[in-house]
C-alpha cells in the first residue's frame, strides 16, 4: 500500500477527508494517507485551513511545510512511527 502524501511503501493506511467531517465533508473525497502523514496534516493545519486552502493532495504537496515534512519523511524507513507535536503557529 503507497501513502498518497509521501508516497512510501507502508503496511497500513488510514482515510483522510480532504474537506474534514466537520467542515461539511463527511461524504466528500478521501485520501489514502499513512498513519505518520495524517496526524502530521492535523497537526500542522486547523480543520478550517484544510477545508479552504488544502483540500487536494495536489494542493497538499504544493504546500512549503507539507513539502518540508515530505522531504524529510521520505528518507524514513517504510515501517517507522513518529511522534507528531502540534505546531504552535498552526493555522
Amino acid at each position: 500500500m503507497v501513502c498518497e502524501l509521501c508516497e512510501r511503501d507502508v503496511e497500513r493506511l488510514t482515510s483522510h477527508h480532504l474537506i474534514p467531517k466537520l467542515k461539511g465533508g463527511k461524504n466528500g473525497p478521501q485520501a489514502r494517507l499513512c498513519p505518520t502523514c495524517h496526524r502530521q496534516v492535523h497537526a500542522l493545519y486547523s480543520e478550517g485551513t484544510l477545508a479552504k486552502s488544502l483540500n487536494s493532495i495536489p494542493l497538499l504537496k504544493a504546500d512549503p511545510q507539507v513539502a518540508n515534512y515530505v522531504s524529510w519523511v521520505q528518507k524514513q524507513t517504510a515501517g517507522a512511527n513518529f511522534r507528531v507535536r502540534r505546531w504552535k503557529g498552526r493555522y
